[in-house]
């Protein structure tokens, strides 16, 4: 059993998967409420699904980038779960799991690139470019882009994903994956799974938050 954990944004969620198959996805939207809400989420979910703490075989977790508060949220909790039961995590880029849940949605408009993009709370965007076909890619590492820069970016090739998305406003909607404005634990637990399969696990104490070099400092949002 596979579960996941996202708290980089406005939602607190948790996911579970079994093999292939989600078992369950809670979600609370209330920002800055995840001290509160994520244990009780995650207890709910494994209580929906009637599995036992022991039955968790790896936690996929949302490292960022994203809000600052939230991100030491989930790896506190994540950390103590996981060292708890003896079982590693798998780190997961928020980015990157936007840009692989977003992958259909490029197969079904025929565009094989697409931007991922959260709101950095500052007016701009964290930001990263992949390929989702033939192979899924990073082709940048993620970085922090103002966002009258983010039309500038986008082609018939390339479409925008991610919460950070709608930022880009109305006139350029066909170019945006609008079914990917929320960021999900589902989308974190299935790139969560496929990293898993491929053996990238790290011991609890070993987990590192991804934030962007130069825009969070101080330990503030």
């Amino acid at each position: 059993m596979l579960a996941a954990i996202e708290t980089t944004g406005d939602s607190c969620a948790v996911a579970v998967l079994d093999g292939d198959r989600l078992l369950v996805e809670l979600r609370a939207e209330m920002p800055r409420a995840h001290d509160r809400l994520l244990a009780s989420l995650f207890r709910g979910a494994l209580n929906m699904c009637s599995l036992t703490p022991e039955e968790v075989s790896v936690v996929a977790l949302s490292v960022g980038p994203g809000s600052y508060t939230g991100i030491r949220i989930g790896m506190s909790f994540a950390v103590g779960f996981a060292s708890a039961m003896g079982i590693p995590i798998t780190p997961v880029s928020t980015l990157d799991s936007i840009a692989w849940s977003a992958r259909s949605i490029g197969e079904v408009g025929g565009r094989n690139r697409v931007l991922s993009l959260i709101p950095d709370r500052r007016g701009g965007v964290y930001a990263a470019l992949y390929e989702i076909s033939p192979q899924f890619n990073r082709l940048t590492a993620p970085y922090n882009l103002p966002i009258d820069e983010l039309v500038h970016l986008l082609d018939e090739n390339v479409f925008a994903a991610g919460p950070g998305a709608t930022l880009i406003g109305d006139k350029h909607a066909d170019y945006i994956a609008h079914d990917t404005k929320r960021l999900t634990a589902v989308a974190v637990a299935e790139y969560g799974r496929d990293l898993f399969r491929r053996g990238i696990t790290v011991e609890p104490d070993q987990i590192k938050p991804l934030y962007i070099s130069g825009v969070i400092t101080g330990g503030k949002e």
